[in-house]
C-alpha cells in the first residue's frame, strides 16, 4: 500500500454554526457540502469534516500549514480573539524548521498552526 495524503479529517463539534464561522473567519476556508451530508472546510487536497454531538468530551489535534509569517499569524489570532494556547516556538520536525503555535477551537480542539521555513 502506497499512501501519500488524508482526504480528511473529521472534527467533533457541538455547535456546528459557530464552528463554521470559527473556521470560515479565521482560516479563510470555504465551507462545502460533504458527500456523507456533513459540512466541511475545503484545504484543496483534503477536507476538515465537522461532525456535530452532543458533547466534546474528546477534542482533536491537528496540524495546520500556513503560508503567513508567524509575526502575521498571532497578530491575526489575538485579532479574532483566538485562544492561543502555546506561544509561538522554532522547532525542528523531521525535514525542517518549523514556526509554530497552538490555539483552540470554540470545542477545545487543539490547532497547531505552522509556518515552515
Amino acid at each position: 500500500m502506497n499512501i501519500r495524503e488524508i482526504e480528511y479529517i473529521t472534527i467533533p463539534v457541538s455547535n456546528l454554526e459557530i464552528s463554521l464561522r470559527f473556521y470560515h473567519e479565521v482560516f479563510d476556508l470555504q465551507i462545502v457540502d460533504l458527500p456523507n451530508g456533513d459540512k466541511g472546510a475545503d484545504l484543496r487536497k483534503m477536507f476538515l469534516d465537522f461532525r456535530q454531538v452532543d458533547n466534546v468530551s474528546n477534542p482533536i489535534s491537528f496540524g495546520l500549514i500556513a503560508k503567513d509569517s508567524m509575526e502575521a499569524i498571532k497578530a491575526h489570532l489575538i485579532n479574532y480573539f483566538v485562544d492561543i494556547v502555546d506561544e509561538p516556538s522554532t522547532k525542528t520536525e523531521v525535514r525542517r524548521k518549523v514556526n509554530s503555535i497552538t490555539i483552540l477551537d470554540p470545542d477545545k480542539n487543539r490547532i497547531e498552526v505552522n509556518e515552515f521555513k
